[in-house]
């Protein structure tokens, strides 16, 4: 796999890494990381440079800064950061300190899902062997549930408020926990910083795509034999990364790639590469880093009813565009997956998907939309045939209504 031709993170160790970043100003850090090309690996993909820098410009005008490892693993099904933090969290913790010299800040928190008790005993080890830390890192979970996970939201969990996002900008790099510049940044995205700073960006940039550099954690599930998390190369062909799990069982109908936002792509798009911008072009994201394996048996019908029903029940609801739209969506599709379908429900889900991506507050309900892009793009035929013939193509949906869901405003 292309994956053996750059460092990889899990098999990773951060020695001198510190040492060095104390060594080194802080705007060289950031050049250095600007030309490795290193890209959030919390699944929107912005340039940690760029991050990295906000947060410093606005620190030396207002003040000390926060730094917040996101660690809290949204998605049930992707345990990322939990079995980065179980293997390495020294990694992590010198990702930290790194980050937080450059930013200026004077405290740094680790957020952790409520339910990662290994992965929360590993870092407290970790944390009890360190004795020359200079900034402190306070271990914090979070509620549970998708949206606590999500960067606005969880600065409002520290702060001791519901997990709902907030109105941006102003930006978690200006103001952010507390109203003080706050660099958020993902688990794994910091277990990069100081591989970059002691081996140089080319070590980094060995491996990827045009727009990603670098290996990626990603959790491999569904029709695959051995299901878990892996470590692959951005630019791995998505037909390709099953092989990391030991192949596929069965014929595959598609692929899921994002978690639960993210959108249900053919087997046709097998060589589509895994990397941000190359995901966006084919209608999804890395999101999560789940990748699941969709058997040929499936319903892509019900798999969409399945993701909205569960994004209907996580959304804050603090926005009307996520907290309604998700769920006209999932009634929609239930509906449809019940024989109650009609042709205009097509440009209705269209329509609502356009609403849900153009209006939302946050990534939760932007990314949502691709769901229902993606299946009716790529899967017309399960559509059709529920709606005009009343039957599911694979024979595996049953009805979960007895009447439509209508609204007072439907195509």
């Amino acid at each position: 796999m292309p994956a053996s031709s750059a460092f990889r993170v899990l098999d990773a160790t951060s020695d001198g890494a510190v040492a060095r970043a104390a060594r080194t100003s802080a705007d060289e850090i950031i050049a250095t990381v600007e030309r490795s090309g290193l890209r959030g690996r919390g699944g929107a993909g912005f340039p940690v440079a760029d991050k990295l820098r906000a947060t410093r410009t606005a620190s030396t005008l207002t003040g000390p800064a926060y730094v917040v490892a996101n660690a809290y693993d949204a998605d049930p099904s992707s345990p990322l950061s939990r079995a980065l933090l179980q293997r390495s969290p020294e990694l992590v913790l010198d990702g930290i300190q790194i980050a937080a010299r450059v930013v200026g800040a004077e405290q740094a928190y680790l957020y952790l899902h409520p339910e990662a008790t290994e992965a929360r005993a590993s870092v407290e080890a970790a944390l009890a062997r360190r004795t020359d830390d200079a900034v402190p890192v306070e271990v914090t979970l979070g509620p549970g549930g998708f949206m606590g996970g999500e960067e606005s939201a969880l600065l409002g969990v520290l702060e001791s408020r519901r997990a709902m996002a907030r109105q941006r900008p102003p930006w978690p790099a200006e103001q952010g926990l507390r109203l003080r510049p706050t660099l958020v940044s993902s688990a794994e995205t910091l277990a990069n910083l100081p591989l970059i700073v002691r081996d140089g960006p080319e070590a980094f940039r060995i491996a990827g795509t045009q727009s990603s550099r670098g290996t990626k954690l990603v959790t491999i599930t569904g029709a695959v034999k051995k299901p878990g998390v892996y470590e692959l190369a951005f630019g791995t062909a998505l037909g390709a990364i099953f092989d990391l799990a030991g192949g596929v069982t069965g014929t595959l109908k598609g692929y899921h790639v994002g978690g639960p936002t993210g959108g249900i792509l053919s087997t046709e798009r097998r060589l589509v590469q895994y990397g941000f911008d190359e995901l966006k072009a084919a209608g999804t994201h890395v999101g999560s880093g789940q990748i699941r394996a969709i058997p040929s048996t499936a319903c892509v019908v019900n798999e969409a009813a399945q993701a909205f029903a569960y994004l209907s029940r996580e959304t804050c609801a603090i926005c009307v565009p996520c907290r309604v739209g998700t769920k006209r969506v999932g009634g929609i599709l239930e509906g449809i997956q019940s024989g109650l379908g009609r042709d205009d429900d097509l440009p209705w889900l269209s329509e609502l998907a356009d609403h849900l991506h153009d209006f939302s507050l946050c990534g939760f309900g932007i990314t949502s939309a691709s769901v229902i892009r993606t299946t009716m793009k790529e899967f017309p035929d399960d559509y059709r045939a529920h709606i005009s013939e009343r039957r599911c193509p694979t024979g595996t949906c049953t009805p979960v209504r007895a009447r439509r869901y209508e609204t007072m405003a439907q195509p």
